[in-house]
């Protein structure tokens, strides 16, 4: 792609220790871009380096539970209360699966017994399940079910049950029914040694180094890590027929009409020049994601970087200011991968529209 680096230099301007993998995915063709502000030379392939992907991990979550339901193995109408037990809460009677797979749960976005600042390097990881048991025994959301509101609980809680369901760790059920059938060899909550070897380190909005996130019980909501290169077969998988998941993945993408507003298994629905994407993004303390596809045109885009979008804490920002006083320099702002992504997405629906 010929302007791809006018696309993204705004971004990638002043990361030091920045690596950014771009997947440009069309039907059968995918090419891999790449762009490294480090001064020393990575043996590693960029589209074999692996980043932490966040909250792109709820597309796969809702994809499984989809995948368990065709086996007839669980139902997405059940009821949340079905499958918690030692609670004897009404609310959870009046949710369903379906309701954590798209939003729409009135589950807030963590729970209250959920104190990041107890563990600000990685705040997910004190959470247990006796915590989350112990949250959802007097939850009550009843007035906001039906209605939006994101919820990395919710989905932490659809992983959680899928796993108690089948009998099996996170990890089998994504082997089994997405990864490797379409080949994903790179993706995963948990590592092994040799992909620790590519796994990269993450940093804040500041260029401070950032601990990899533990997502615990949380997992489902966001604690996959991935490359480039398997996001881009998702994304390919997502836009043909001719694979073994492609059944699933068609319904993925069929809205469903909850409360107000047409809402999809684990996607995101958006528009650009008049055409419609499904997308996810994802964000941890140190890495940022975003991809995005379009079926009529069949083109999709995937972005990692292991740059943050955010500060995570004042102690961020005086570091901050402090290297901007040494440097005498404006330090690179904190920002979405998400913008770049859309300007590049454009770019390639303008083109492929232009084509047909």
């Amino acid at each position: 792609m010929k302007d791809l680096h006018n696309f993204v230099s705004d971004y990638t301007k002043d990361k030091k220790h920045l690596h950014l993998s771009i997947g440009i995915i069309r039907e059968g063709d995918i090419d891999y871009y790449s762009f490294c502000n480090t001064k020393k030379k990575s043996m590693i392939p960029p589209e074999n380096m692996l980043f932490e992907i966040g909250s792109i991990t709820k597309v796969f979550t809702s994809i499984l539970l989809l995948e368990m339901e065709r086996e007839k193995l669980i139902s997405s109408d059940d009821m949340v209360g079905k499958y918690v037990q030692n609670t004897k809460n009404d609310y959870l009677n009046k949710i369903t699966l379906k309701n954590l797979a798209t939003h729409t749960s009135g589950l807030p976005v963590l729970a209250t017994n959920h104190v990041l600042s107890k563990k600000r390097s990685n705040p997910y990881s004190i959470y247990t399940e006796e915590d989350l048991i112990a949250f959802l025994s007097n939850a009550d959301y009843t007035d906001r079910i039906g209605s939006f509101e994101y919820s990395n609980l919710g989905m932490g809680l659809l992983g959680n049950i899928l796993c108690k369901v089948s009998g099996s760790k996170y990890d089998e059920l994504l082997k089994k029914y997405i990864t490797s059938p379409l080949k994903m060899n790179e993706t995963a909550v948990m590592l092994d040694s040799e992909q620790n070897g590519r796994f990269l380190n993450g940093y804040a909005s500041t260029g401070k180094r950032v601990p990899h996130w533990d997502l615990s019980v949380y997992e489902g909501a966001g604690g996959i890590k991935s490359s480039v290169r398997d996001l881009s077969l998702f994304v390919q998988a997502n836009l043909n027929d001719d694979n073994l998941v492609a059944s699933t993945l068609h319904k993925s993408h069929l809205p469903i009409w909850i409360g107000d507003l047409n809402r999809y298994f684990g996607w995101g629905e958006d528009k650009i020049l008049d055409k419609g994407i499904l997308w996810h993004n994802g964000a941890t303390s140190g890495f940022n994601s975003y991809l995005a596809f379009n079926k009529e045109l069949r083109v999709g885009v995937v972005l990692l970087s292991n740059y943050s979008f955010f500060s995570n804490s004042l102690m961020d920002y005086y570091f901050a200011q402090l290297k901007k006083w040494i440097t005498k320099r404006e330090l690179s702002q904190g920002t979405m991968i998400d913008s770049t992504g859309k300007k590049i997405f454009e770019a390639m629906i303008s083109r492929e529209k232009s084509l047909k």
